[in-house]
C-alpha cells in the first residue's frame, strides 16, 4: 500500500464513522494522522516529511499549520463520534474511567479523561489549561461531555478512578448522579468521621509501614459530610508516607488491586511524549492549536492501538515481538507494525476499535 492509499482509507473510514468536519478538514485530519504515525516526534518540520504531498517542504509545514490554526476543528465535537464508534462494540462488561493530569514543560497542562483497557489508555476527551492544577471546575466537564455517549450503566459497570487531584466532593457526588462507582486519591489533612460519630483526620488513622487498614461508612468534610463511603489507607514499605482513598464500593483488598488500574494511564501519557509521539518537541504556545494536535495524537493513538490488538487477536505479534516479551505494549506494536508494512509494502489495516 502506498501513502496516497493510506491516506485515502484513513479519510474514507473517519466519514464513515462520521466525524464532525468537512471532507477538506477530515483529509487534513487524515494526513496529520498519518503523519503522526510514522513520524519520530511532533515538531511540525519533522511532520511535514510524513505528507504524502509532492510540495516543498516550507508548504508541507504551511500545510501543518494551516490544520492546527483551523479552529472548526474543535475535539469537543468533532472526535466524539469516533468515541461512540469504540463503545458501540465495546468487547468489556466494564468501562473503566481514568482522569489525570500530565504538563508540556511550564507552560501547558493537559486535563485527560480516557478508557483504559489492556493497560493502555484510550483517550476519550482532554483539555488544554494554564500549567499547574485542577479543581472541579476544570473536570466535571469532562464528565459531561463523555457521560452521554458512555454505555449505560444499568448494561456495563462504570468505574471512576483519578488521584488525589480529584478528590473534589463536587466530582464524587457528579459519580455518584451518573450511577458510576469511583475511587479517588485523599490528602492526609482530609477530615472524617465514622460510626463513632467523631471527627478524625486521615493522618492520624492507626497505620504502621506495610500496612493496610479499611474503614466502613465514613462521611468525608466538615463542610460536606458526604457520604457513607469506604475508605482504604496503605503505607506501603516503599513510600515514606501513608496513601489514602475514598471508594463507594465495599473496601477490601479487592478494591485495593481494583483501584491499580488508575496508573494505567501513565503509559498512555508516555505514549504521547518520550516513548511515542515525542509531544514536547512541537513547541506549540497557542491552546487551540495544540488541542488540534492533541486530537491528532487521539485519533493516531485509538488507530495504533487497534492494530496492535490486531496483531495479538491473530497471533501475528511474534513477528515484532519475542512471545516471552509481556513489556511490548499494543501501541508500540501497532506503531511498529506501521513501519513493518511500509517498509515490505504490504496493506495497512486502519481501524479504531478494540477487540473482544
Amino acid at each position: 500500500m502506498n501513502s496516497l492509499q493510506l491516506h485515502c482509507q484513513l479519510t474514507q473510514q473517519l466519514a464513515t464513522i462520521g466525524l464532525k468536519a468537512t471532507p477538506h478538514q477530515r483529509a487534513n485530519l487524515a494526513l496529520l494522522c498519518q503523519a503522526l504515525a510514522f513520524s519520530p516526534n511532533c515538531h511540525l518540520a519533522t511532520l511535514a516529511l510524513g505528507l504524502p504531498l509532492p510540495n516543498r517542504r516550507e508548504e508541507l509545514i504551511q500545510r501543518v499549520r494551516r490544520t492546527l490554526k483551523n479552529e472548526q476543528l474543535r475535539s469537543s465535537d468533532c472526535y466524539l463520534p469516533l468515541v461512540r464508534h469504540l463503545f458501540a462494540d465495546w468487547p468489556d462488561r466494564e468501562v473503566n474511567l481514568v482522569m489525570d493530569r500530565t504538563d508540556l514543560e511550564c507552560r501547558w497542562s493537559i486535563l485527560t479523561l480516557g478508557a483504559v483497557h489492556q493497560k493502555r489508555l484510550l483517550p476519550l476527551t482532554w483539555q488544554v489549561l494554564p500549567f499547574g492544577g485542577t479543581g472541579a471546575d476544570d473536570q466535571t466537564p469532562l464528565l459531561q461531555r463523555i457521560q452521554p455517549i458512555l454505555p449505560p450503566h444499568t448494561q456495563v459497570r462504570i468505574n471512576f478512578y483519578g488521584d488525589s487531584e480529584f478528590r473534589a466532593v463536587a466530582l464524587q457526588q457528579r459519580c455518584r448522579d451518573y450511577g458510576w462507582h469511583w475511587q479517588v486519591g485523599l490528602k492526609s489533612d482530609l477530615w472524617f468521621y465514622d460510626t463513632s460519630g467523631e471527627w478524625h483526620v486521615l493522618r492520624d488513622l492507626p497505620l504502621q509501614p506495610g500496612a493496610r487498614c479499611y474503614r466502613h461508612n465514613v462521611f468525608l468534610t466538615r463542610e460536606h459530610q458526604f457520604g457513607p463511603l469506604q475508605l482504604i489507607a496503605e503505607w506501603s514499605s516503599q513510600q515514606e508516607t501513608p496513601r489514602y482513598w475514598a471508594l463507594d464500593l465495599p473496601a477490601d483488598a479487592q478494591a485495593w488491586r481494583r483501584g491499580r488500574k488508575r496508573y494505567w494511564i501513565e503509559p498512555g501519557f508516555r505514549d504521547w511524549k518520550s516513548y511515542g509521539f515525542d509531544l514536547e518537541q512541537s513547541q506549540l504556545t497557542d491552546p487551540h492549536r495544540l488541542e488540534v494536535l492533541l486530537l491528532g495524537l487521539a485519533v493516531t493513538t485509538l488507530w495504533m492501538i487497534h492494530v496492535g490488538e490486531t496483531l495479538r487477536q491473530t497471533g501475528c505479534d511474534d513477528e515484532l515481538s519475542a512471545r516471552a516479551q509481556t513489556d511490548y505494549s499494543v501501541f508500540r506494536l501497532g506503531r511498529d507494525y506501521l513501519q513493518r508494512c511500509r517498509t515490505l509494502g504490504r496493506r495497512i489495516p486502519v481501524g479504531f476499535t478494540v477487540c473482544r
